[in-house]
């Protein structure tokens, strides 16, 4: 560039192309804008949060979030009863006949189809007495 057009326009700290100030004491020289991407939360197949916008589903919800874990964040705020963000335990074990959760583990003597001995465990209810 021509050094005579810049001293003209007394323009020695302050971008020609944009009109910013080229020293980094501005307000906003420590501020970091991330990337956001949009993504889906579809109800169908239990609850899906995807970056891709499916033909064959419809979204429920639509984030504007910069990572997964962000939009996961915003689908609890939005929808907190959504099996994707519940962070429910296992459920017990029950019994069958009685709905009992008293369940213990019974070692198998034998095996039916052989008739040889076997590692396995059966469940048997502590109420009804039912093995399962």
């Amino acid at each position: 560039m021509n050094e005579d057009i810049l001293k003209q326009k007394n323009s020695e700290n302050v971008c020609l192309v944009c009109g910013k100030p080229l020293d980094d004491s501005g307000d906003d020289a420590g501020e970091i804008k991330k990337e956001t991407t949009k993504w889906y939360y579809y109800k169908e197949g239990g609850g899906i949060l995807d970056d891709i916008l499916y033909d064959c589903f419809t979204p429920l919800y639509t984030f504007d979030a910069v990572d997964m874990q962000d939009a996961e964040r915003q689908l609890k705020e939005v929808l907190p009863s959504s099996p994707l963000v519940n962070d429910s335990s296992p459920s017990k074990v029950q019994c069958p006949r009685c709905r009992s959760t008293e369940v213990q583990l019974v070692p198998r003597k034998y095996s039916i189809l052989t008739g040889f001995a076997t590692n396995k465990y059966d469940r048997m209810c502590v109420r009804c007495k039912k093995k399962f």
